[in-house]
């Protein structure tokens, strides 16, 4: 399958790292919205155009997409709009571990490190990043992002548009909210609602948006 990513920046060289690993996938080059990376290389892989040349040039030539950006408002609009005309891929390094009884969704980016357990769902263009655990039995809401090094035990729920912050731990049976941000290193022990931010040991909201 012949693919570009959306999103020629960092996370953008992650996502390039995971399908790079992938059998049957071959990257024909990055989209980027912005002018200055129009024509320039990453990690040796061009930057074709934006997404509206994407959109009115490419679909003869191109079979996929893959949407690397780290805004989940934005990966979600963008995906949105990508969906209805290419197929969404997703990028699964080889070196996560995912259980043949855990289920993904489109668009989903799983990082070296990684791990997800029996009976977890992750929805559509959820991340779960470099050495992110997610245990037994967790529900990940659609454009979620689980950040590097964070743990959920088993039965946790994350509502849509969530972010989990790096090094963050959840134990297990805690339902958060969708919109919720937590901080990095916080532990969280009860539920949390929507629209919220919470950090700290134990995690205690902060700010209601």
């Amino acid at each position: 399958m012949k693919i570009v990513i959306i999103g020629a920046s960092g996370h953008g060289k992650v996502a390039f790292d995971a399908l790079k690993t992938m059998n049957g996938i071959a990257i024909a080059g990055f989209i980027d919205d912005a002018f200055e990376k129009q024509g320039k290389k990453i990690l040796a892989v061009p930057v074709l155009g934006n997404i509206d040349f994407l959109m009115e040039e490419l679909q003869e030539t191109i079979d996929g997409v893959f949407v690397a950006i780290g805004n989940n408002y934005i990966r979600k609009k963008i995906t949105e709009r990508v969906s209805k005309q290419f197929t969404l891929v997703n990028a699964i390094h080889s070196k996560a571990i995912i259980s043949e009884y855990a289920s993904l969704g489109k668009g989903v980016l799983v990082v070296a490190g990684a791990i997800i357990n029996s009976g977890s769902k992750i929805s559509d263009g959820v991340i779960i990043n470099t050495g992110a655990t997610i245990d037994h039995d967790n529900f990940i809401g659609e454009y979620s992002h689980i950040a590097p090094g964070a743990h959920l035990a088993g039965n946790v729920t994350i509502g849509q548009m969530s972010f989990i912050g790096i090094g963050s731990s959840i134990i297990q049976n805690v339902v958060i909210g969708s919109n919720v941000t937590i901080g990095a290193g916080s532990v969280v022990i009860k539920d949390l609602p929507d629209n919220c931010l919470a950090v700290g040991v134990p995690a205690k909201i902060k700010k209601r948006f």
